[in-house]
């Protein structure tokens, strides 16, 4: 992996990282503070007919679909971010509905779902390091053509984890 690792590109996972919990954080107390509790309890039920059918197929593929636009430079923070914002959401929601604070919560669910934050943690660094590449005119067709794939495989390899651990939890 010579080359792949740089001094930037492990500052973009660091921060990645650190960004993704911190957000999700500040989210959830949000959603926390503010949302009602029979709100909460509606999406406590309707994670729960969710969990009912889920499957790591569909687990997979779910994760897969809200973190594929990262693969795209800039733009693709943006939706993810939504989708991320939305999560954030629902874990405040789910914390208020098992009266746990949400920060409990967060890191709880860090701990728990390690593989599947690092997946997006080394999908979203990707993308903000080539993103910085762009815009610093420093040769980001080089990351791309000669790194990039292995962040793409590393994310893919952790996401099919994810979701098989997923799956053995719930069943």
């Amino acid at each position: 992996m010579n080359g792949y690792f740089t001094r930037g590109f492990f500052i973009s996972l660091v921060v990645s990282f650190l960004f993704l919990v911190g957000f999700l954080l500040v989210v959830s107390y949000r959603t926390y503070v503010t949302a009602s509790l029979e709100e909460a309890n509606q999406t406590y039920n309707y994670i729960e007919q969710q969990r009912a059918s889920a499957t790591l197929q569909s687990i997979l593929i779910n994760n897969l679909m809200v973190s594929l636009p990262l693969l795209i430079p800039m733009v693709g923070l943006v939706p993810f971010l939504y989708v991320w914002y939305n999560t954030g959401t629902v874990i405040g929601l789910l914390s208020l509905a098992y009266h746990i604070p949400p920060t409990i919560y967060v890191l709880e669910l860090t701990v728990l779902a390690f593989p599947e934050f690092l997946s997006y943690t080394f999908l979203f660094a990707e993308n903000l390091y080539v993103s910085y590449l762009a815009l610093t005119r420093s040769s980001p067709k080089q990351r791309i053509v000669k790194h990039s794939w292995k962040s793409i495989i590393i994310y893919i390899f952790l996401l099919a984890l994810s979701a098989g651990l997923e799956a053995a939890m719930i069943g």
